[in-house]
């Protein structure tokens, strides 16, 4: 006779398997390539789901009871964390394992529910990622009682096609609460750990180049210092002898000063880098009129590359910041999306959203778009995509926006283009409201 208490024991020894890909995480997000990542958790995630089946649980005594096991939690889980390589690769094993088991049937139904889930999955896994910690508390809820739901579907209509549903109803509701409560846990405290297992790989990938940043500013801050002064002496003199030699050497010399203003130009990205916040004015400013003084300035360079500059922003938006260092930070974007664009595109929005008066600005290219790899080193110390860049100037325009408050986020579609976007706290003012902020204070 099965007791309650050898079945909870199997419960959770089952559990235990499905949840032994947590014990992985470390090596699964510190692989240095999406490929190995990808390959490495798709393996873990798909193991863990043989393993269940291999250690089913056994309830019910009537003929021979019903098995059951928590295979879909690693792949729900997968699918949710993991890319689409990882899920497929889970999904074959899963799926693979299951024809291996004979029952041609219920190997299709397996495949079927697989299916099923992996496109509900994608359905809420951008949005996903986008949310709040209680909201994801509340998405992964729903996600696991959605899967059960799935899962105990399909066991039904396995069981209506072989006209043998009359098992099912005596086994009892207690069983089918017991497989529902147990997805729902396993889910659960999968997704928990999962976030708090990310969550803390991040804020130490962060110390750690907080402090590579930080050695990086004090040196740049100190040589920058150091070397402008002998180089505006050198431009000085080369111009003033420019006057007295034959006009044969006139190039060399113009050559040598554009090199000089070169450098002039990167040490003041390494000044702008180490010090940010240096001499900063903040002062409200209408976005649209700045967007447009840039595209203004920009045009001229997208038509030489053939490139249409297009805009769409809404009217009378308002955000405090510095001024010229705003105009700095975008233009710099705004002629990076240029510089990765062979032909198409480069567009500029500007969305208000009224619920958490926030102001999205984005810069849309139709480039190559970004690998992973590189969408991942953006603003580290001397990564660049470009043959001559520094990487510099991508640095100095995410050092700006964040010390004005805002926030930047890069969404990439490899061979489509990548999309920036920039968010500041704004408000949207009337025109009523614009004229009164100009009239002068009276007694």
């Amino acid at each position: 006779m099965l007791t309650s208490s050898s079945s909870i024991g199997q419960v959770l020894f089952n559990l235990l398997i499905v949840l032994s890909p947590i014990y992985f995480y470390q090596l699964i997000f510190s692989h240095s390539t999406k490929k190995r990542t990808d390959l490495f958790a798709g393996l873990v995630f798909g193991f863990a789901s043989i393993l269940s089946m291999y250690f089913p649980i056994l309830s019910g005594e009537l003929n021979g009871g019903f098995l059951w096991d928590l295979r879909w939690v690693p792949f729900v889980v997968c699918a949710l964390y993991m890319g689409k390589v990882s899920t497929i690769i889970c999904g074959l094993l899963l799926v693979g394992y299951r024809f291996t088991l004979g029952g041609f049937l219920a190997s299709v139904n397996v495949l079927v529910v697989a299916l099923i889930l992996y496109i509900l999955i994608i359905l809420i896994k951008k949005k996903y990622h986008e949310l709040r910690k209680v909201s994801k508390i509340l998405i992964t809820l729903f996600t696991s009682i959605l899967t059960f739901f799935v899962v105990i579907s399909s066991i039904l209509l396995h069981f209506l096609y072989l006209n043998q549903l009359e098992f099912l109803y005596q086994l009892g509701s207690h069983l089918y609460l017991q497989m529902g409560a147990s997805y729902v846990i396993g889910i659960m405290i999968y997704a928990y750990l999962t976030e708090s297992v990310r969550s803390n790989l991040k804020l130490s990938e962060q110390i750690h180049d907080a402090e590579k940043l930080n050695i990086v500013s004090e040196l740049a801050a100190s040589i920058a210092h150091e070397v402008r002064n002998p180089l505006t002496v050198v431009r000085g003199f080369i111009q003033l002898t420019k006057v007295k030699v034959d006009k044969e050497l006139h190039h060399y010399m113009d050559t040598a000063i554009d090199e000089l203003d070169r450098a002039e130009s990167i040490i003041s990205d390494y000044l702008n880098f180490a010090k940010p916040q240096q001499d900063m004015k903040t002062e409200e400013i209408r976005v649209g009129k700045s967007l447009k003084e840039i595209i203004l300035l920009m045009q001229s360079y997208a038509n030489i590359k053939g490139i249409r500059l297009e805009h769409q922003i809404e009217k009378d938006l308002y955000i405090k910041v510095d001024p010229f260092k705003f105009k700095q930070a975008i233009l710099n974007l705004v002629k990076n999306a240029i510089e990765a664009t062979d032909s198409g595109s480069v567009k500029i929005t500007v969305i208000f959203c009224e619920k958490s008066q926030v102001i999205s600005i984005q810069v849309i290219d139709t480039g190559l778009g970004m690998t992973v790899e590189q969408l991942q080193g953006i603003g580290k110390p001397y990564h660049t995509t470009k043959e001559n860049g520094t990487g510099l100037g991508l640095m100095v325009t995410i050092r700006l926006i964040e010390a004005m408050g805002g926030t930047l986020k890069f969404e990439i579609e490899p061979g489509k283009g990548t999309i920036v976007n920039i968010k500041f706290k704004g408000v949207r003012k009337s025109s009523k409201e614009q004229n009164a902020s100009k009239k002068p204070y009276t007694a």
